[in-house]
């Protein structure tokens, strides 16, 4: 697995050195971002990356969470002793290595500055060079070890919970936590329980013993998800004398279900056929399990890394560093400061070559033809008594949710989105007519919408000013629901079908999600969640998106008041905007 056919080399010395002959090239990587320091050498070879060496040293506090400080003393005293034991599972000298790569951000000041310090120590030492690389990023680009091409990834672990893709030079945060991660919910209710660190194996063990469903929160919005509210209704439940295991159990398959659930949702949107799981979390076998049967169910590869390349480690520091490096990146020692809030979506990726583009499936155009969304398949059917075409949507049974859980989501949404539609249709937004809802099967018969989804006509080769007109329009849509007290609940351009592909007349679709409601918070997380979703999929039209909220100022919506609101709600996540 090489890149663009070619090796990387050793280097000559000096502070900004260049390549020279195309010979291997060992490179060391420092992981130090939160409780673990690692340290792995990763070789460039001309048949691909060899994983020579990944050694772990994990701080355990003796009680309660990790202290970022405790957690940095943990890294100063045992950073040589891993790092030494890495070279020498290596087999090789310090003396052999070409490039130092370590984890700039996000993370954990304390623990941060030691993996960098112990990197500049090494760099200049040996006179080599240094490369900061996005430890969110090295879990993805660990994908390649299994043959991944162009993945969307689920990336879990403690304090990281997003869905990632690469598009446009970039890789784009389609959905992510709202509040907290996954792994830190766990590790918060196992501490609240007694449970040692870090709780998610434990809570692993005792969910096997468990087999009742209690009912916890389902918060997922769009491809976002939020977990505060179910780590405290859980801790609650076992105040009031819930089994824990029962509790465990229930834990486990609600959050991991909203987590697959999303996960499905942005390769629907993507039309990606591919799907990596990574992070620590990723060790956990049922959530595994549940991502591969969504997969399978789509027809598309699942891969999830060893174990000991799921949680953070080296060697996936390596592995992106050497790629960064033959890219022509190069960090100058002042550019090495670490960013505790290093998003994502802030780095150019400049070593992958662009996918192709976004072609999720039509949908179907004739009768009998079908096509499956993320939570339900799409057929077309006729009428005999009306003479029209109508679209049959069944909600099918996902095999990754536990019986009782997917049954209760299924026809919980399918009311939902009925009642939203003719709420919708009274507030005079165009949707799908209704002619039939079968609850027992979860069927519902609506009118067949000629046309293309918004999402193909913003992607299309047409003139600019047919796309803004198509952003009025939606904005307009949309801030005419907020007025009328409704959310839409999943606000992506794959939601919207442009009527005999006329860009002004839109049709919404989906509204399963959407809530009632007149709270200024739920309409900013609306708008959150389209640009997120814009932002992912339509990354060129980006200085554009300002006309969607002309459109939602039109249909008298404030677009000041919600746009302020969405920026609070960014304050609260956990990488924030336009910092570090």
């Amino acid at each position: 697995m090489t890149i663009n056919g070619s090796v990387y080399s050793i280097y000559a010395e000096g502070s900004n050195p260049t390549p020279s002959l195309m010979v291997p090239m060992y490179c060391l990587g420092i992981e130090g971002t939160a409780h673990s320091f690692g340290a792995g050498v990763v070789e460039s070879t001309p048949d691909g990356f060899k994983v020579l060496s990944n050694v772990i040293d994990m701080f355990r506090p003796p009680e309660g969470g990790i202290h970022p400080r405790e957690a940095g003393d943990h890294h100063v005293e045992v950073s040589d002793t891993v790092i030494n034991e890495a070279l020498e599972k290596a087999g090789i000298a310090a003396q052999d290595l070409g490039l130092i790569a370590f984890s700039k951000g996000p993370g954990l000041g304390p623990c941060l500055r030691v993996a960098a310090t112990a990197a500049r120590t090494l760099s200049v030492s040996l006179k080599i060079p240094i490369v900061g690389v996005n430890h969110c990023v090295a879990h993805l680009e660990v994908g390649e070890l299994l043959g991944a091409k162009d993945p969307v990834l689920l990336y879990t672990s403690g304090a990281n919970t997003q869905v990632i893709t690469f598009i446009a030079g970039r890789y784009r945060v389609l959905g992510e936590t709202l509040d907290i991660g996954v792994g830190n919910m766990l590790d918060k209710f196992g501490r609240e329980s007694d449970m040692p660190f870090p709780a998610g194996p434990e809570i692993e063990k005792m969910a096997l013993m468990g087999g009742e469903l209690i009912e916890l929160p389902y918060s997922v919005k769009g491809m976002d998800v939020a977990f505060s509210g179910i780590n405290t209704a859980a801790l609650t439940k076992l105040e009031n004398g819930a089994k824990m295991e029962d509790l465990c159990y229930s834990l486990q398959e609600t959050v991991f279900s909203m987590l697959t659930e999303v996960t499905e949702r942005a390769m629907a949107h993507t039309g990606k056929s591919e799907v990596l799981l990574g992070g620590g979390v990723a060790c956990n076998n049922r959530l595994r399990e549940m991502v591969r049967t969504m997969a399978e169910e789509r027809g598309a590869k699942f891969m999830v890394p060893e174990r000991p390349l799921c949680v953070d480690n080296g060697a996936m520091m390596a592995l992106l560093g050497l790629k960064m490096h033959a890219a022509g990146v190069v960090h100058e020692l002042e550019d090495t400061a670490v960013d505790q809030k290093f998003r994502t979506d802030d780095v150019d990726v400049l070593w992958r070559e662009e996918p192709e583009a976004i072609s999720a499936p039509e949908g179907p155009t004739g009768p009998g033809e079908f096509d499956g969304g993320a939570e339900a398949t799409i057929s077309l059917a006729h009428l005999q008594a009306t003479g029209n075409d109508v679209v049959e949507k069944a909600r099918v049974r996902k095999g990754y949710r536990i019986p009782q859980l997917d049954s209760m989501l299924r026809k919980l949404r399918g009311r939902s989105e009925v009642r939203a539609m003719l709420a919708a249709t009274e507030a005079g937004v165009q949707v799908p007519t209704i002619y039939d809802l079968d609850e027992k099967d979860g069927v519902i018969t609506m009118e067949y919408i000629p046309g293309s989804r918004l999402r193909d006509v913003l992607n299309a080769d047409i003139e600019l000013r047919r796309k803004q007109v198509a952003m009025v329009e939606f904005g307009n849509i949309i801030g005419t629901l907020h007025v009328n007290g409704m959310t839409h609940g999943d606000l992506t351009t794959s939601n919207v079908i442009c009527r005999n592909n006329d860009e002004a007349n839109q049709v919404l679709l989906d509204l399963s999600m959407g809530e009632m409601t007149q709270e200024i918070e739920h309409f900013g997380v609306d708008i959150r969640l389209l640009r997120e979703a814009f932002e992912s999929t339509h990354p060129l039209l980006m200085d554009s998106f300002h006309f969607i909220m002309r459109g939602y100022d039109m249909a008298g919506a404030d677009s000041a008041t919600v746009i302020k609101k969405v920026e609070e709600i960014d304050s609260r996540g956990r990488y924030l905007r336009g910092e570090g």
